[in-house]
């Protein structure tokens, strides 16, 4: 008869620094954190990790770790979320930059987002906006433009590590991951032999005309910055003279004033959103 240990009675006596490495990789990762104009809060919240629930040790490193707070009140229990910047995914539906809440804690938390890849006059050039005017988004990573919307019932398999909790949430699948593409090929696999044919779009099919329209927004975004900064009087603290700050407008889109502006913005990914059927 095969045994499996379900306990480690020697883990309290590990030294601090590998208990608390040892708690972080045990917080989730790939959860959704959805922003939106109009949608009920409490639908989209994110519930507490599990091991804040193991012990004192455990709960620290999930809080220290979680953006912990409740809309529209702290005092509302019932809409507090558990967002973890460095793990979890701000999604950005809808309405940004969401005047009548205060998403900036979430917003320096956050190293990965995602954003509708349909919304190039909207939301996306907002945020690209505060991306190069350095005001939000600290430290965000990589964003995700989301090409198309997918609701199936075959959910688990895109997340194994999914919980009850997390349901219905939705998943990322990134088009430029190996592993994800791995995903999606495992469930069309899986769809044939339901006799089914799904359809999924492939990177190279979306990435050439996001990024032709991407680079012509950030362009414009970084001109008006740039002349925003010139009637304002902006001297340039540091900097040699190629790179120096450019006092004339327009300037030209390979000046390396712009190209150091691009090369601080983060990597932007065409992704897929995955939902669950409850």
């Amino acid at each position: 008869m095969s045994y499996h240990q379900t306990t480690f009675p020697q883990f309290p006596r590990l030294p601090a620094e590998i208990r608390r490495l040892i708690w972080i990789h045990a917080l989730p990762k790939g959860r959704i954190q959805l922003f939106a104009k109009n949608v009920p809060w409490k639908n989209w919240r994110l519930l507490p990790p599990v091991i804040a629930h193991v012990c004192q040790e455990s709960r620290e490193v999930a809080l220290n770790h979680s953006v912990v707070r409740g809309f529209p009140t702290a005092e509302d229990t019932q809409t507090t979320t558990w967002f973890i910047g460095s793990r979890d995914i701000l999604e950005l539906h809808s309405g940004y930059p969401y005047p009548l809440s205060n998403p900036e804690p979430f917003f320096s938390a956050a190293e990965q987002i995602s954003i509708n890849a349909g919304d190039f006059e909207g939301d996306i050039k907002m945020v690209i906006k505060d991306f190069i005017e350095g005001q939000l988004f600290h430290d965000v990573k990589i964003v995700y433009l989301i090409v198309e919307q997918i609701e199936t019932a075959y959910w688990p398999p895109f997340r194994p590590d999914m919980t009850e909790q997390d349901k219905s949430k939705g998943t990322i699948i990134d088009l430029c991951s190996d592993e994800d593409r791995r995903k999606i090929e495992a469930y069309k696999a899986w769809a044939r032999f339901q006799e089914m044919s799904p359809i999924f779009p492939r990177r190279e099919e979306v990435e050439l005309a996001l990024r032709m329209r991407l680079d012509r927004i950030i362009l414009e975004e970084i001109s008006h910055h740039h002349e925003r900064l010139l009637q304002a009087g902006y001297q340039e603290e540091r900097g040699d003279i190629i790179s120096s700050f450019p006092r004339t407008t327009p300037i030209s889109p390979n000046h390396p004033w712009i190209l150091r502006q691009w090369r601080r913005l983060p990597e932007f990914r065409p992704a897929l959103l995955i939902l669950g059927w409850r």
